[in-house]
């Protein structure tokens, strides 16, 4: 299955592509195809207007239209996309999602809060490797910040703070550097003292009535976490690099006075976050301090990988009650190529008969007839790219043709039947398999390319002239009667040069004997 994930936040929408499968123990896996990250800033002036702005909307339609072109590009099977803060407090925020939806197709789901940090733990505690002790996980977005207080991985505490930099920028700092205003009486008030004391007002109380523990270690995930670290290092390429909460403290008194133009010449400075980094430097210095933190390091893992872990666990519970192998899948596609039907049905058939006919010889559990059906009606499918060396082709076809409810090791499996279908001496092929010899798929793989090369043999001429009718065995040799009322020298000579594989498998000469 290939799953698409989208993540629109404040600033950022994120997209990635997965492909899960299960191996043939039932374990599940996956692997990353696809991932891009686009800064739309859809919560632009969001928080001063109420509701989001025509250029966000723009930008992020533009975004997920793109994301969809890709998504159709790759095959994807399932879509999961989630909106977060800028859409929870936009007036307009559920019917801008429903706008994506009517043009791009996506569905759109808002999450709470409590889900985002619920989330986010998750995809950290599950990526990340044998965390200990009591820490802090801390994701600053554009519209919230989420907060988990661990121990190992176990989640104690966890909560969603409606602070995030767009917000904080555009309602408390709004330039850079911020402007101190004259309230009279030689009083200034002082933008960055009252982001501070705002910060506080908001997370202390929770954490003093919910009795949070103090984390002296955080993982931070995020763009502003991430964009902090490369800043306190002075290095872009530090983005993973531990620093501790005296170094972010100098580092955000630095930043207070600059100019845009000034922290663009920093050393580790991101230029797409020069007008956000101040508001996210002050916000992880209050929670670091509040939360007791010395060390923070970065984490690449956030609120995606969580949506992924999320599905990974459907994925096992679906998977392990729905295990039946998608022939009706294969003969859907298979329908729609171009190929010799008549032939690859008469490669199926005598196939099956074969394996019906010979279990006492094979041994093979009945489910491995499906895989042996598959490879008869696929063998011949590279005939859509070039005759020659077709049966490469077919290879290439059916392992990249992503067949729905097929995993990854049965899709190779029954390419590979289909690349050797047409090789006479398998002995010199031997070490080219990917099965090692102690792997069950090796003496599988034999068995049903023995087999389908047999019955692939005995329609050689593609005109469906012979009709298996019994077979009889014995403990040197398999004989398979046939009638047809066609000559079928063809059909018999590409029998003896096909069958030495099965003679070499089994330890039994094999005949192809017509009936009268």
């Amino acid at each position: 299955m290939r799953l698409a994930v989208i993540d629109l936040g404040t600033n950022s929408i994120r997209f990635d592509v997965h492909e899960i499968s299960s191996n043939r123990k039932g374990l599940i896996q996956h692997r990353r195809l696809y991932r891009e990250k686009t800064m739309v800033r859809l919560g632009q002036d969001l928080f001063l207007a109420g509701k989001l702005s025509t250029e966000g909307k723009r930008r992020t339609m533009e975004a997920v239209l793109s994301f969809k072109e890709t998504m159709d590009a790759l095959h994807v099977d399932k879509i999961v996309a989630f909106g977060t803060a800028a859409v929870r407090d936009a007036s307009d925020g559920e019917s801008f999602l429903k706008e994506l939806e009517d043009q791009s197709g996506v569905h759109f789901r808002m999450i709470t809060g409590a889900e985002e940090a619920a989330l986010i733990a998750k995809g950290i505690l599950h990526f990340e490797k044998n965390p200990s002790g009591i820490y802090a996980l801390v994701d600053i977005g554009g519209g919230s910040t989420e907060i988990s207080i661990c121990k190992g991985k176990k989640i104690l505490k966890s909560h969603s703070f409606n602070l995030g930099v767009a917000k904080l920028q555009q309602v408390f700092l709004k330039t850079q550097p911020p402007q101190k205003t004259n309230l009279g009486k030689n009083k200034k008030s002082d933008p960055v003292l009252d982001l501070r004391n705002f910060i506080k007002s908001i997370v202390l109380p929770k954490m003093l009535i919910d009795r949070w523990p103090k984390a002296q270690k955080m993982i931070g995930s995020s763009g502003s976490i991430i964009a902090m670290a490369k800043l306190v290092h002075g290095n872009k390429e530090a983005s993973n690099k531990p620093f501790n909460k005296k170094d972010l403290n100098k580092t955000v008194k630095i930043i207070e006075n600059k100019t845009p133009i000034e922290l663009l010449s920093m050393n580790g400075m991101e230029p797409k976050r020069v007008d956000l980094i101040l508001a996210g430097g002050i916000l992880l210095d209050e929670v670091a301090g509040l939360l007791g933190t010395k060390q923070i390091k970065t984490s690449e893992f956030a609120l995606r990988d969580g949506i992924l872990v999320d599905e990974l666990d459907h994925y096992h519970k679906n998977s392990s009650k729905t295990s039946s192998f998608p022939i009706e899948e294969v003969e859907k596609r298979f329908a729609t190529w171009g190929v010799d039907h008549k032939h690859a049905q008469t490669v199926r058939t005598h196939s099956e008969w074969l394996f019906d006919e010979l279990k006492s010889v094979h041994k093979l559990k009945p489910n491995w007839k499906n895989y042996l059906s598959a490879a008869a009606i696929l063998h011949d499918v590279g005939e859509m790219v070039s005759h020659s060396n077709h049966a490469e082709h077919s290879e290439y076809i059916v392992k990249n043709s992503h067949f729905v409810g097929m995993h990854e090791w049965e899709s190779t499996l029954i390419a590979l039947l289909c690349r050797y279908h047409k090789e006479e001496k398998m002995q010199e092929k031997f070490n080219k398999i990917p099965y090692g010899k102690k792997d069950e798929l090796r003496d599988v793989f034999f068995k049903l390319l023995s087999i389908l090369q047999i019955a692939d043999s005995i329609d050689r001429t593609h005109k469906h002239s012979l009709q298996l009718k019994r077979s009889k065995i014995s403990r040197s040799k398999v004989e398979i009667f046939f009638k047809s009322k066609h000559p079928c020298d063809l059909e018999v000579l590409r029998f003896e040069q096909k069958k030495n594989l099965f003679e070499l498998i089994y330890k039994k000469e094999i005949f192809l004997i017509r009936l009268k």
